[in-house]
This record gives structure tokens, C-alpha cells and sequence, in this order.
């Protein structure tokens, strides 16, 4: 009886203990955004070992704080991004979907939270749904043109190709925002599912989904017909010749891309798994390789997920032969 005593004292000042880090991330996220890398799977984690309705708690003092520090709207936002992050993580493994959906879902939730921080308080101001996102890369461009003309090895005819390249990048500046909040969307998406199964790991009393090694991750099919949609609709509103067709194929290239490219990374690590006699040496500097690289190897990783996509290789390597 006393050892039940002790046991559940020290079960509860764990759970105190994980209140306050997280309103402690919390706070730490509100002046360090890239921290929501890894917050909202830390408040999820705090309603697995808990109950779900303390994620509220920290959820509360970062919205408290954020329309301190923020525009209303762009604190709304951000507090979508990182409590609805937390909640859908919570639920959607608790009910044992899978990681693909989770995943998929956690990075759409994050991409309409930043859509809302970013792109709405020029909508509603009537500036234009990019107008914050312009004004950030014409302050930095602005500011490279001023260094490179002060530089003592600038000279006109280079100055002049630079200068021509940076307009170059200001003019597209509309057609990359939203592509660009898809991949950030995507690797928080992924970065929180897999920091909540690290956090829930040794906790044998949470019922989680049990989770493939990173070599078998493959998408479901149910995806191919979405991802195909997509394509086709992209090329469609091109060739229409729409006035934002450019930023919409952009998009759907991302994420057609994004989730491809993952899957061929995961192949190559089952052929290494399956070939390489030193696996950690060879998945090391396979890793290192594709990031150093990673302008020309995101291509041929993108078919190999797609080519896995359509024939299902591994699989079939997996089967023994009658």
C-alpha cells in the first residue's frame, strides 16, 4: 500500500513537472518560432500522460502571449498552427490512425494556421495577400543591393547581373510564399509526429499505433488519385493561361514532391538495410551525401518514390518466391 502511495506522489509530480515545461515551451515558441519544431508534440504529449483537456493549459499562456506580441490576426494564427498541431496529434494517435494520415493531416493544419499569420492581415487590409511577405524580401534585397555596391570587388557589368537576379527573385516573391509554407508546413508536420512517438516511446501504458522502421514508410494508395488530381488540375489552370496559375503549380509541385521525395529517401535506406554489410556507415554518408547534394538528388528521389509508388518493389523483394 505504501509503495502504491509513493508510486502514484511520484506519478503526479511528473505530470506537474510536464504542465510546466510545456507552458515553459510555450512561452520559449512565442520569441523562437522555429521551437513550434517540436512544441505542439511536447503539449500532445502532456494529454497522453495526462488528460487531453490539459493541453488547454499550455495552449492558453502561448495564445495569451502571442496576441501580446502579435497582430490579432497573426496571433490566431499561430495559435491554430500550434494548438489545433497538438490536439489533431493527440486524437488522431490515440485512435490509432496511421502515420501517413497523421503526418498529412498535422501539415495541413500548420499550413492554414501560417496561411492565416502570414497572408490575412493583408487580405483584410487590402494591401494584397503577399504584401508583408513583399515588403520582408524587398527590405532584404534593398539591403543586399546597398553591400554589394559599397563591396571594394563590385564592378558594373557584374553589379549589373546581380542586380538583375535579385528583381528577378522580388517579382516571383508572390508564386514561392505559398509553396514555401507548404515545406515549412511539412517538416513541422513530420518533425512533431515523430517527436511525440519519441516522447511516448517508454510509456508502455499509452496504446499507440505501433510505427514501421523509417525503410518500410510508404504512402497510401488511396494518395495516388489525389496526387494525380492535383496534377492535372495544375496543368489544366496553366495552360488556361489563369493569373495565378504559376503560384498554384508551384504548390502542387510541392506537394506532389514533398511526400515522393520522402518515400524514394526511404527506399534507398531499404536497399542500404538489405545490401550494405556496415549499415550505419553507409546510411551516414548516404545522408550526408543527400544533403550536401540535395539540388540534384531531390529529382531522382522523386521518381524512385514515385516508381515505389506505382510497382511496390519492396514489397516484392520482401515476398519469398513460391
Amino acid at each position: 500500500m505504501e509503495n502504491r502511495i509513493q508510486q502514484s506522489a511520484r506519478t503526479q509530480n511528473g505530470a506537474w513537472l510536464i504542465i510546466l515545461l510545456s507552458i515553459a515551451a510555450g512561452i520559449a515558441a512565442l520569441f523562437i518560432p522555429a521551437a513550434l519544431i517540436v512544441v505542439p508534440a511536447f503539449w500532445a504529449y502532456l494529454g497522453a500522460r495526462t488528460k487531453p483537456a490539459w493541453i488547454a493549459l499550455p495552449a492558453v499562456a502561448y495564445a495569451a502571449g502571442a496576441f501580446l506580441l502579435y497582430l490579432p490576426v497573426s496571433a490566431a494564427g499561430m495559435v491554430l498552427a500550434s494548438a489545433g498541431t497538438a490536439f489533431a496529434l493527440y486524437f488522431l494517435q490515440v485512435r490509432h490512425m496511421s502515420g501517413s494520415y497523421t503526418a498529412m493531416t498535422l501539415a495541413g493544419v500548420f499550413l492554414a494556421g501560417l496561411y492565416i499569420s502570414v497572408c490575412m492581415p493583408g487580405v483584410l487590409s487590402g494591401e494584397g495577400a503577399f504584401a508583408a511577405a513583399q515588403a520582408a524580401a524587398d527590405e532584404m534585397i534593398g539591403f543586399y543591393k546597398a553591400a554589394f555596391v559599397q563591396s571594394p570587388y563590385a564592378n558594373a557589368d557584374y553589379a549589373a547581373l546581380v542586380n538583375e537576379y535579385l528583381d528577378v527573385f522580388s517579382d516571383a516573391v508572390p508564386t514561392i510564399v505559398v509553396p514555401a509554407l507548404c515545406i515549412f508546413s511539412g517538416v513541422m508536420g513530420l518533425s512533431n509526429f515523430l517527436f511525440f512517438r519519441l516522447f511516448c516511446k517508454k510509456r508502455s501504458e499509452l496504446s499507440l499505433a505501433p510505427m514501421r522502421a523509417f525503410r518500410f514508410w510508404s504512402l497510401p494508395r488511396s494518395m495516388m488519385l489525389g496526387l494525380f488530381a492535383l496534377l492535372i488540375g495544375a496543368l489544366v489552370l496553366e495552360w488556361s493561361g489563369w493569373q495565378y496559375a504559376e503560384g498554384l503549380s508551384n504548390t502542387v509541385n510541392v506537394l506532389v514532391g514533398m511526400p515522393l521525395l520522402l518515400q524514394g529517401l526511404c527506399v534507398v535506406d531499404f536497399l542500404l538495410a538489405r545490401s550494405a554489410k556496415n549499415k550505419t556507415g553507409a546510411r551516414v554518408a548516404t545522408y550526408v551525401l543527400v544533403g550536401v547534394l540535395f539540388g540534384i538528388v531531390q529529382m531522382p528521389l522523386m521518381l524512385i518514390g514515385c516508381f515505389e509508388q506505382l510497382f511496390r518493389f519492396r514489397a516484392r523483394a520482401q515476398t519469398p518466391r513460391a
